[in-house]
């Protein structure tokens, strides 16, 4: 959940940064969207390959489908994002709706169903869910 975490901060950092920009900054825009897809799908791989898996397993199914669901809309706005113009006003106001659905996921997760999956697991799944997210994330490294 720590690495988790970590990435989940260094995706809103992305957003900080494309928040800064106006319409003249479309190189940066498109530049910073490309890390920000990057980041997003690495982690998604790792989430959706194992660590909903594990939800699921837990008995917390329709936890790990309501976040299944969530990465749909991910999707969605990396989708609208890379097709709004880069010059465009609406630009920013897609990215501020984008963060406000991905920080309430990101809540969702680090503080109610992240925890309380490694509480209900003995230490050795815990690590052993470590490593194969680990193993994911490289797929996308």
């Amino acid at each position: 959940d720590a690495a988790l975490a970590a990435e989940h901060k260094a995706v809103i950092k992305l957003f900080d940064a494309l928040e800064t920009t106006t319409t003249k900054n479309t190189g940066k825009r498109t530049m910073m969207l490309a890390q920000l897809k990057h980041a997003l799908a690495k982690h998604a791989l790792q989430e959706e390959n194992v660590i909903y898996p594990a939800l699921r397993d837990a008995g917390q199914t329709e936890a790990a489908d309501g976040l299944n669901h969530d990465h749909g809309y991910v999707k969605q706005y990396l989708y609208e994002l890379e097709n709004c113009p880069k010059d465009s006003e609406k630009f920013l106001g897609i990215l501020r709706k984008f963060r406000t659905d991905l920080e309430k996921h990101v809540r969702e997760e680090e503080d109610q169903l992240f925890p309380a999956l490694k509480a209900q697991l003995p230490p050795e799944m815990n690590k052993k869910l470590t490593v194969a997210m680990n193993k994911e994330g490289f797929k996308l490294a």
